[in-house]
């Protein structure tokens, strides 16, 4: 099992979820339903109960023991650790590759204070410094302007564009996807 830790660049940390987030991680799922939507699969309404969302915590801690995915838990530090968001690193593949597929959002009341890129950047020193990953790929939704923001500010590179990547709320949606890999985030941090 790989290690779970909590990074912290202050006024955001992120730790593993835990299914003790269900209560919370259930309310700031329904308050942001409409923020979120235009960017998720077609969610069934099971999702937006506690019963849902008690299963996405459980498959979040399986995929944790398989090292197949890491799901963090966004805090505001600056609020008493309030829970804000998720970053995942996702479809974690092994081998030659060494690579994983990042997702991320933050409650719509918490949006506009960098808490996404510090929580990106967060996630990132995870996949290169702990988990040993080599490349890390975000994939946005073209019109999706915050999420570019925050590609860009955190220093993705954009690789291409690819159509009907993944089907968003029933609908073929093309994707940009952007990429880091180990030694772009060396550089990086060097001249940090």
């Amino acid at each position: 099992m790989t290690t779970r830790l909590r990074l912290e660049e202050a006024p955001t940390a992120i730790r593993p979820t835990a299914l003790d987030d269900c209560d919370e991680q259930l309310r700031l799922r329904r308050a942001n339903r409409r923020h979120t939507g235009p960017w998720d699969p077609t969610r069934d309404e099971s999702f937006y109960t506690a019963a849902g969302q008690r299963l996405e915590l459980e498959l979040d801690q399986r995929a944790w023991a398989a090292g197949s995915a890491f799901a963090f838990a966004v805090l505001a530090t600056d609020e008493g650790d309030r829970l804000i968001g998720r970053v995942a690193l996702a479809n974690v593949v092994r081998g030659p590759w060494q690579n994983a597929t990042l997702g991320y959002w933050i409650d719509a009341a918490a949006g506009g204070r960098g808490h996404a890129s510090r929580a990106v950047r967060l996630v990132l020193a995870y996949a290169f410094d702990h988990v040993g990953l080599h490349r890390v790929q975000p994939a946005i939704i073209p019109r999706n302007a915050a999420s570019q923001r925050v590609a860009a500010k955190v220093g993705f590179r954009l690789e291409g564009r690819a159509l009907r990547y993944l089907k968003i709320n029933g609908v073929w949606e093309d994707h940009d996807i952007y990429a880091l890999t180990a030694e772009d985030w060396r550089s990086m941090q060097a001249r940090r």
